[in-house]
């Protein structure tokens, strides 16, 4: 394995006190869906792997994909630019349907279990130089009746955390509604990435700067144009620095 990176010695701030040191966890959440986390979450993992190290690009829960068979959709896509063989541990949760986590699960008579994900997470961990998670959805889409992302979250008490949200008219007040529900509920972040949206809007390339005044306090870590995966490498390494320096 590689040297270990500085968040080994740091937990951030989601971690509980006393904490074991272990590789460090990247979390990468949103403010909803369809937004680019799984862009933004491939691309940190592929920064991550030219620094040498083994990655691995994982997501937990996906819904709307085939439970059987080879991987596909946002799991294919971060097993594809990970450095560290995820293929040898398949998520715990892949729900045909293609609506929220927890009703998805539900059509397919089963239940999320926060330990479930856990238990499968913790030899990825063991194994890789470091991890990226991504979560589906938003921060606090739910993933059953009584839990969210956010508890998730917690349980998995990563060493950074990153927040996804489009540049696009209304992410202004999407940032400040999170940022601020998060807050209630203990979590922190350490970077904000905002997503080239689908079609832009007179606000588009705006948005950084507003938010820069509104929320001094959340580092904004790259802000994408529409360009190609390549092309787009440039603005990961910057944002991976930023959240994991070498």
């Amino acid at each position: 394995m590689s040297a270990p990176s500085s968040l080994d010695l740091d937990g951030g701030p989601n971690a509980p006190q006393g904490a074991p040191m272990t590789a460090p966890l990247l979390l990468v959440t949103g403010t909803g869906t369809g937004i680019g986390k799984t862009v933004v979450a491939a691309g940190l993992v592929a920064a991550w792997g030219r620094r040498g190290a083994a990655v691995a690009g994982v997501k937990p829960i996906e819904s709307g994909v085939e439970p059987a068979g080879p991987p596909s959709g946002d799991v294919r896509e971060l097993g594809r630019v990970s450095t560290f063989h995820v293929t040898r541990f398949p998520p715990p949760y892949l729900l045909a349907d293609p609506v929220s986590p927890h009703l998805a699960a539900r059509r397919a008579g089963r239940s999320i279990d926060l330990d479930v994900i856990l238990d499968w997470l913790a030899p990825i961990r063991a194994q890789a130089d470091a991890t990226v998670v991504e979560l589906p959805g938003g921060l606090f889409s739910p993933l059953t009746d009584t839990l969210t992302n956010a508890d998730l979250l917690t349980a998995l008490a990563p060493s950074r955390v990153v927040l996804v949200a489009p540049d696009r008219l209304g992410v202004i007040h999407d940032v400040i509604a999170t940022t601020r529900a998060a807050r209630a509920a203990g979590i922190a972040f350490d970077g904000l990435i905002l997503s080239a949206p689908v079609e832009a809007d007179a606000s588009v390339g705006t948005n950084a700067a507003e938010l820069a005044r509104v929320l001094p306090a959340l580092p904004i870590v790259a802000s994408l144009p529409r360009a190609s995966a390549d092309e787009l490498g440039l603005y990961f390494d910057a944002a991976l620095a930023a959240l994991v320096p070498t």
